[in-house]
């Protein structure tokens, strides 16, 4: 008999964590079972724990790995951006891309959102934190420099946020309204983060 071809680590994470992802998205946190997703991950449930942990060990770092790359990345856009203007639209395209490369993300917020943050980990909340305060800072350097007028951070952070959270959260609803009313339901999240840019630089930018 040949001997077991050993796991990578880095892969067999990998997998579990896409496949976490994909259960918690569909059926939220408390519905999810360890058992299935160690079956889409191709693992068993021993297996399982030892790269990760336990569900709550899996939900915390589903999010907080995705999160963490998004913090890297936003700040890294808003400091090449030449003015706050930029900035904003980096902002939101950082968010389009968020929402396109991350698709289970945005389902699992919105489930935490009508739970009232049920199974939210104090962790994710931190770093939630984080991504609105490069908003805030975007905002009160425009404010500082004249290029915006005052504005409240987090209304506009909610604005900004919500929008992309409500376009991809609607996406069955808006799919069958364009089979039953002929509405348009393909317009994209890039779309959005340029449609939501010209909005809000309009109605930032302060009076000259």
């Amino acid at each position: 008999m040949s001997p077991r071809k050993p796991v990578n680590e880095a892969d067999a994470r990998a997998r579990i964590l896409k496949a976490a992802a994909e259960v918690f998205a569909e059926i939220g946190f408390a519905g999810a079972r360890v058992d299935e997703i160690a079956q889409r991950a191709g693992i068993n449930k021993a297996m399982l724990y030892y790269h990760v942990g336990d569900k709550e060990q899996l939900y915390k770092n589903v999010l907080v790995s995705t999160i963490d790359g998004t913090v890297a990345r936003l700040l890294a856009a808003t400091e090449k951006a030449a003015t706050p203007g930029e900035k904003v639209q980096c902002i939101l395209d950082m968010f389009a891309e968020l929402g396109t490369t991350n698709p289970h993300l945005v389902p699992m917020m919105l489930r935490e959102v009508a739970s009232g943050g049920a199974a939210l980990p104090d962790e994710m909340l931190l770093r939630m934190a984080q991504v609105f305060r490069v908003v805030a800072d975007v905002l009160a350097e425009g404010a500082a420099s004249g290029a915006f007028r005052p504005t409240d951070p987090l209304l506009t952070h909610v604005s900004l946020v919500g929008s992309m959270m409500f376009l991809i959260g609607s996406q069955p609803i808006r799919a069958r309204l364009g089979k039953i009313a002929g509405v348009e339901a393909q317009h994209s999240l890039p779309d959005l983060a340029r449609h939501v840019g010209n909005l809000f630089l309009n109605g930032l930018e302060a009076k000259k």
